[in-house]
This record gives structure tokens, C-alpha cells and sequence, in this order.
């Protein structure tokens, strides 16, 4: 029961990540979502598209996620809460979502490194489209690190006892 607990528990984060992420990129860029991704739904409204892609996106990674903290969850010698579980994966999906937009933010002042006379005339279109794809492309790489970082950390949890920890 403590594994199906993790494992949807991590879904559910995944899922509320991906849309706080989408939420804030949708309405800097919803080409993004309408024109560089495959058509899954009729509307271009940026709220729907971070519903849609929201979810669509992210629920595979809690998935893979769950699976893996359950395994380590079930391994430890010493008993750590599932709640205690759960809170450090919702702290992991609050540091991504701020280095996430960190990311957003410097890629977009940095491309205006772009000297005036090289822009093309959809020059701010691509960038925020740039931003966004950048973002986004390092969403992945942060939750590979995240769910590192939270294996480890409950590895060492379950050592000494949650009590300890």
C-alpha cells in the first residue's frame, strides 16, 4: 500500500509541476505548445495548452519517479512515513519549477546578446519561443537530478531511523 501511496502521490506532483511550469510558459509562448508540438486538442489558449501538456508531459516522469522512491521506500531497514516521502518530492518539484523559471528568465535577457542588425523580424517571437524551449528541455534534466537528490536523501532517512533525520 506505502508503494501504490508513493507512486501516485509522485503522478500527482509530476502532474502539478508540469502544469505550474506550462501555466507560466503557455502565456509567454503558446506557439510553443500550438505550432512546435502535435495537435491534441482544438484550442490555442495558453490555459488550456498548460492543462493539456500540463499533464500529458509530466505524468510519465512521476510515474518512473514513484516507481523508483518505492523500491528504495521498501528497501530501508529503518521505517520512513510516506508522508515524509511525499513532502521532500514536493520540495523537489518547487525547486524545479524555480530554477525552471530562473532558466526561463536568463535565457530570454540573454538572447537579446543578438546584435540589433543580425535579428531577423520575428526576432521576438523566437525568443520567447527559445526561452520557453529551453526551459523546458531542462525541466527533464532537473527532475533527473531531483529524484536523486530525494533517493539519497531517503536512503539516508531509512539508515538511521526518520526520527533521526
Amino acid at each position: 500500500m506505502n508503494a501504490v501511496r508513493i507512486v501516485v502521490g509522485c503522478v500527482l506532483w509530476a502532474c502539478a509541476l508540469g502544469i505550474a511550469v506550462d501555466l507560466v510558459t503557455a502565456h509567454v509562448a503558446v506557439e510553443y505548445f500550438t505550432v512546435h508540438h502535435p495537435k491534441v486538442v482544438e484550442s490555442q489558449e495558453p490555459l488550456v495548452m498548460a492543462l493539456v501538456w500540463g499533464v500529458g508531459a509530466s505524468w510519465w516522469f512521476g510515474l518512473g519517479a514513484g516507481l523508483v522512491l518505492a523500491w528504495v521506500h521498501h528497501r530501508l531497514p529503518h521505517h520512513v512515513p510516506v508522508r515524509d516521502v511525499l513532502r521532500r518530492v514536493a520540495h523537489a518539484c518547487a525547486a524545479i519549477w524555480v530554477a525552471m523559471m530562473v532558466v526561463l528568465v536568463a535565457t530570454y535577457l540573454l538572447i537579446l546578446l543578438v546584435p540589433p542588425e543580425q535579428r531577423r523580424e520575428t526576432f521576438e517571437s523566437d525568443r520567447r519561443i527559445m526561452a520557453v524551449a529551453i526551459a523546458h528541455m531542462t525541466e527533464y534534466v532537473f527532475g533527473a537530478v531531483a529524484l536523486l537528490a530525494v533517493a539519497v536523501r531517503l536512503r539516508r532517512m531509512g539508515r538511521v531511523g526518520s526520527i533521526a533525520a
